[in-house]
């Protein structure tokens, strides 16, 4: 982006910025300074204060002569459309955190914001007694739609909903599994001080009706000490007066292709969600990926029928657009040389392009 908006700059600079314009900008600026009595300033820093206001001025100028000769200048508005429609969305923030932010600063009791791919409804979940929701809910409803609609999306549907507490039932079983776990909480950090590779782990049951605890611990692919780990674990869980078998199961994984996973899955891939499913235009019904031997998929599907005579060109759009927005200057440090495979699909599921 910063390409681009280098490029208004030097067109401007060359088109439209000349001597004659520099002279009339600052002798407004120094006509307002004085109607606006900034003798105090001046008399501390003259030269520095004109330096200021003449840049700001400068920069409204520039910045209004943009904005105008975007719709009057066919060269400024192809400059404008260059910028990628995702880039835009990754400048700002997600549109959960708009909602939830503005909400919030009006004084209503949120308690969960967001929005599912299926149906591409956007829930607000409103805390408190039904009173309160019958009150706010249209309110809330309407705000959630301005905010949206600002954003530029055009394409979700809104729901308010009101928080619903389940109370909880004391289980037998839960103790044996907070028993359990409490055990690997005291061994684990034990070990990793120690030097085993261990990150995240924990305990659960693998059906409601199941007979076996289990224990479950990611490790990296270079630890090679699973079985010590595994003795380690159990014995202490021995001590235990718990009847049910319980089974250590280990999840190896590669520190930096999780890492470069991580890096897509919170900052590049929910901005390609939230783009597409939020734009009419886009006609996207599902999103998703897979990082696979080194490879992230990008998997994008529509609504439309592969033999849709719009099959192609929609899919060119998309892919195109997302090919933007991953070699944009925002993404150079995080998509870096990852290799990706962008695959647009029919609403039957079968590949577009």
């Amino acid at each position: 982006m910063e390409k681009e908006l280098k490029k208004v700059y030097e067109h401007y600079r060359k088109h439209y910025i000349n001597d004659q314009i520099t002279t009339r900008i600052q002798n407004k600026v120094h006509q307002e300074m004085e109607n606006n009595n900034m003798s105090q300033f001046k008399k501390q820093r003259p030269g520095f204060v004109k330096k200021v206001f003449y840049t700001a001025a400068f920069c409204v100028v520039v910045m209004g002569l943009f904005i105008g000769s975007a719709f009057f200048s066919p060269a400024m508005a192809e400059v404008a459309s260059k910028i990628p429609f995702l880039s835009k969305i990754f400048e700002q923030k997600p549109i959960s955190e708009l909602v939830r932010e503005s909400l919030m600063d009006k004084g209503y009791k949120v308690s969960g914001v967001g929005y599912s791919v299926q149906g591409k409804i956007f829930h607000v979940t409103v805390e408190g007694p039904e009173d309160y929701y019958n009150q706010v809910n249209k309110e809330i409803k309407e705000i959630t739609e301005e905010v949206i609609a600002s954003k530029g999306y055009d394409d979700f549907k809104v729901e308010v909903g009101q928080e619903r507490r389940i109370e909880h039932k004391d289980d037998p079983r839960n103790r044996d599994v907070e028993l359990v776990l409490d055990i690997v909480n005291e061994i684990v950090p034990k070990l990793q001080q120690q030097g085993y590779k261990i990150h995240t782990y924990g305990s659960g049951y693998t059906g409601p009706d199941a007979k076996m605890i289990s224990v479950h611990l990611d490790i990296e692919d270079t630890e090679k000490r699973s079985d010590d780990i595994e003795q380690a674990i159990l014995e202490g869980i021995q001590k235990l007066d718990i009847k049910k078998e319980v089974k250590v199961k280990f999840y190896k994984f590669n520190v930096l292709k999780r890492e470069i996973e991580t890096k897509w899955a919170s900052k590049v891939l929910p901005v390609i969600g939230e783009g597409l499913l939020g734009k009419k235009e886009y006609k996207t019904k599902g999103f998703g990926y897979s990082y696979k031997k080194g490879i992230m998929n990008i998997y994008i599907t529509t609504k439309i029928d592969k033999s849709d005579s719009e099959a192609p060109e929609l899919a060119n759009k998309i892919e195109t657009e997302i090919h933007q927005f991953l070699q944009s200057d925002d993404l150079k440090d995080i998509v870096a040389d990852t290799p990706y495979k962008i695959v647009v699909r029919d609403k039957e599921g079968k590949d577009i392009n």
